[in-house]
């Protein structure tokens, strides 16, 4: 395979060229690490204790990027946006959510095709949660 056949790469999916669930996992750590120290206003939607959440973000992304069915076959279809509504997401929000993120790949050191593609998917997937 080639970059023309996959926007991540020559791997089968976005998950194969992450490297699997324990750099997923990684990912999903260092972005809570950083809301947790630099995103108050995200920290706010979040339980005290975020386990639940960093699971729930760990099970999307490990299905979200081509891996085993980990969250919808615990939760059902995701309907992102939906779960989302309850909170009031703004842009601050967006850019704050981009933000962690951006910072949790590079901490990870995603680079090249994958995270050109990440970058991408996760920026408008965080602008669909807008709601404000």
């Amino acid at each position: 395979m080639t970059e023309a056949d996959n926007p991540w790469g020559t791997d089968p999916t976005p998950f194969d060229a992450l490297g699997g669930q324990e750099r997923i996992r990684s990912i999903v750590d260092r972005f809570y690490d950083l809301v947790d120290a630099d995103a108050p206003n995200l920290r706010a939607m979040l339980p005290a204790d975020d386990a639940i959440s960093r699971q729930k973000l760990f099970e999307y992304l490990v299905e979200w990027t081509g891996g085993p069915d980990l969250y919808s076959s615990h939760r059902g279809h995701p309907r992102m946006r939906m779960r989302h509504m309850p909170f009031a997401i703004g842009q601050p929000e967006v850019d704050a959510w981009l933000a962690c993120m951006e910072r949790s790949l590079d901490d990870n050191e995603v680079t090249g095709p994958v995270r050109a593609f990440l970058d991408d998917k996760l920026t408008a997937l965080a602008q669909h949660m807008r709601n404000r």
